[in-house]
């Protein structure tokens, strides 16, 4: 936000200096200097905004780069989401499993940073699982504040521990999916490696063993 503030300030700048040469330098009148640094002021907006990237990985780069840099960014307001709730659960039980739920989510991200091709791939986890996770644990906040111990506030409590399980199975699953083609090429690596090692004499098991 302040580079981008930078940018616009940088801009106004640069175009009132342009203008003021135009009309009092070289005496342009002051709507032909206006609609000029009027154009300035968009090539210069354009030169000096921070150019967004996802990883390493410019934006404008991408098909469809605006939207999955948007989606990313959601999903990283629902990651800090899950994060705050976390650090603000007291039941240790509770905290345990939504740091375990904040950290696979955190892997998630990163992995996304370095691969942005497979964002699109992970629309469900980001519109649903990781969406539904920072929903449930705001609302297990807000019950848990609240002071309430009815039976009914109790039930939900304990509802949303079981949910909290079942989403950090459902976490792990979604990016296992999104991991699948690393996961077979080490299959495929681990194929060759054992085949070129039993044509040389030598047994792969044998060598595992031996460091284990």
């Amino acid at each position: 936000m302040k580079k981008e503030y930078s940018s616009i300030l940088l801009s106004i700048a640069g175009a009132l200096i342009f203008f003021l040469l135009l009309w009092l330098c070289l005496g342009l009148g002051i709507m032909i200097a206006a609609a000029l640094s009027a154009g300035m002021y968009g090539a210069l907006t354009l030169l000096t905004s921070p150019r967004k990237r996802i990883g390493k990985i410019y934006v404008e780069g991408l098909p469809d780069g605006a939207e999955l840099e948007a989606k990313l960014s959601q999903a990283r307001e629902d990651f800090n989401s899950i994060g705050s709730s976390m650090e603000a659960i007291e039941d240790q039980e509770m905290k345990k499993e939504s740091a375990r739920l904040h950290g696979t989510a955190g892997k998630i991200l990163a992995y996304l940073e370095e691969h942005p091709d497979k964002i699109a791939s992970a629309r469900r986890f980001i519109d649903y699982y990781q969406d539904t996770a920072s929903k449930l644990l705001d609302q297990y906040v807000e019950l848990q504040d609240s002071g309430l111990g009815t039976p009914e506030v109790k039930r939900l409590k304990g509802q949303t521990r079981q949910a909290l399980l079942a989403l950090n199975r459902a976490f792990e699953g979604q990016f296992e999916k999104l991991m699948q083609n690393e996961l077979l090429d080490m299959d495929v690596d681990i194929r060759v490696l054992k085949q070129t090692m039993e044509m040389e004499g030598l047994e792969m098991e044998a060598y595992e063993e031996k460091n284990t």
